[in-house]
């Protein structure tokens, strides 16, 4: 079952007490984060919390880089003692934090999650209930949240608001967004910024202070080919994912350097090079109401996954 699942508490300490890697921060020696600006703010954001740096990183869903031997990196994983950041990967010894629909209802049990806090487990979000009502933001809300803090500038909460492009859904998604900073992550500072974030004001502030200096980095752009639009500025994109660590390497430790000036937040360390990667295999299939998802995992060997669409399901196996 996953961690919590469909208790829809709002207790913070109940939630961090009950994942081990906010339960025993020491036991952590280091965190596997994504590729994007979300999974970076939430390393930086963790990083301050409890000095993790990053050790591994999942690119594309397809590429698990590191450092070090296979047979030293595997059972390092294996141990519970690396963080999944901003990803939902399907291992019970692999402590995850992520944010996507995990499960086809709330009778999964999903042993594979046996150590994963998820918004939409917690709340009882799943592709069968509740679905048009799933978790709008991203992880760095999350984090926010259970630790209750106000950035100490303003840098940080309009990269907050950039992850995952979470302002544009605020403004497309009004009600759903509304209902979750709320009912559920009733930070003060997310409520007080939620009517600012259908102006002009709020965009031009994101333009000038957070997107031009983050534009300097060819990680951070536009997505010239995306419909997905802020309703005045026409923003969209800016969220700096990358594909090779080693190649874009520079980039990403420049980028690291401009989030923690426009945040104010420490910078996380970040390994200069990856000695090694894993290359998955990336999916994507249609499910439907006769598939036991618990058996369907385990049979596919599946490390990592999320409904992306209803029942659109994208996996990898390494």
């Amino acid at each position: 079952m996953p961690i919590l699942a469909h208790t829809a508490t709002t207790d913070r300490a109940l939630i961090k007490n009950a994942f081990l890697p906010f339960a025993c921060p020491e036991y952590i020696t280091g965190m596997l984060i994504g590729d994007d600006l979300d999974s970076l703010l939430s390393a930086m954001y963790l990083h301050r919390l409890f000095g993790w740096p990053v050790v591994a990183v999942y690119c594309r869903y397809t590429q698990l880089w590191y450092n070090g031997t296979a047979k030293d990196f595997m059972p390092l994983l294996h141990s519970g003692r690396l963080m999944a950041v901003d990803l939902d990967i399907y291992h019970a010894a692999v402590p995850s934090l992520g944010h996507h629909i995990i499960a086809w209802n709330n009778a999964d049990a999903l042993p594979g999650h046996t150590h994963t806090l998820n918004p939409n487990s917690l709340y009882g979000r799943s592709v069968t209930q509740g679905y048009q009502q799933k978790y709008p933001l991203a992880t760095i809300h999350l984090l926010r949240w259970l630790w209750e803090t106000a950035p100490e500038q303003p840098g940080a909460e309009w990269l907050t608001w950039l992850a995952d492009s979470a302002f544009i859904n605020a403004q497309r998604y009004e009600a759903n967004v509304t209902e979750w900073v709320q009912q559920r992550l009733s930070l003060p500072a997310f409520q007080e910024v939620l009517p600012a974030l259908q102006t002009r004001d709020f965009e031009e502030n994101m333009q000038h202070h957070v997107l031009a200096p983050l534009s300097e980095n060819l990680l951070a752009r536009q997505t010239r080919s995306s419909s997905y639009l802020s309703r005045h500025l026409g923003i969209n994109g800016f969220q700096c994912q990358f594909a090779h660590p080693i190649r874009q390497n520079a980039q990403i430790q420049h980028l690291l350097d401009t989030l923690a000036c426009i945040s104010g937040w420490p910078r996380v360390p970040f390994p200069a090079s990856f000695e090694h990667s894993i290359s998955g295999l990336r999916r994507e299939i249609l499910l439907t109401n006769k598939v036991d998802l618990d058996a369907w995992l385990e049979q596919n060997n599946v490390f990592s996954y999320a409904f992306t669409f209803k029942n659109r399901l994208n996996y990898t196996v390494l």
